[in-house]
């Protein structure tokens, strides 16, 4: 196995959970990711409207895997691992290699909100990119009003460096982001959900 980061992107890598398993999205995702992008109370802190036609989730299911093959980003599908349904999704964007730094988003079926999965997931996600990708930093921004969302990074150790005014514009308006950051050497957090390798 290649060491150097760029090696995650010779296969795409399926991670595992306690109760979860972490896949490559599919075409066949469509439907799932409409039930998921469709629920405005999914996509109320998110950057673009919620989806109104299937054919916008059918073009999500393309991008994310073309966007792995061309290197750029990585974007887990969630399922739990008795099943192959999709729930949700998570990953990185803004791969600043030079910097070790990346930038984590990810979405959850309403349906599966409180029931801990997200911690779990991201927990796998951090963990792989904090040794396959050799990240130092992983950023997310959250728009404010997400408390639920700064709750979750806060578990995982994140902490919040402060307000950025206006850095957000999308659906003809800007949004104030809150930044939060971990490092790794802060990253301690919920360990025993990863299987070994």
């Amino acid at each position: 196995m290649r060491s150097d980061p760029d090696a995650i992107f010779d296969q795409f890598p399926a991670l595992e959970t306690a109760r979860l398993t972490l896949r490559q999205i599919r075409p066949s995702d469509a439907p799932a990711l409409f039930a998921i992008f469709s629920d405005p109370d999914v996509t109320r802190y998110y950057d673009q409207p919620a989806f109104t036609e299937l054919a916008q989730a059918e073009g999500l299911a393309a991008r994310m895997p073309q966007r792995f093959a061309d290197r750029r980003t990585i974007r887990w599908g969630i399922t739990r691992s008795t099943d192959d349904h999709l729930i949700g999704t998570c990953g990185y964007a803004e791969w600043k290699r030079h910097f070790r730094c990346a930038a984590v988003g990810y979405e959850l079926a309403q349906s599966e909100w409180r029931q801990g999965i997200m911690t779990e997931a991201l927990t796998a996600v951090l963990t792989f990119g904090f040794t396959r990708m050799h990240l130092n930093r992983v950023e997310a921004y959250v728009m404010t009003g997400n408390d639920a969302s700064m709750r979750l990074l806060q578990k995982l150790g994140f902490q919040e460096e402060g307000l950025l005014r206006q850095y957000g514009y999308w659906q003809n308006a800007y949004h104030d982001l809150h930044l939060f950051a971990l490092l790794k050497r802060d990253f301690s957090a919920l360990q025993d959900f990863v299987k070994p390798a």
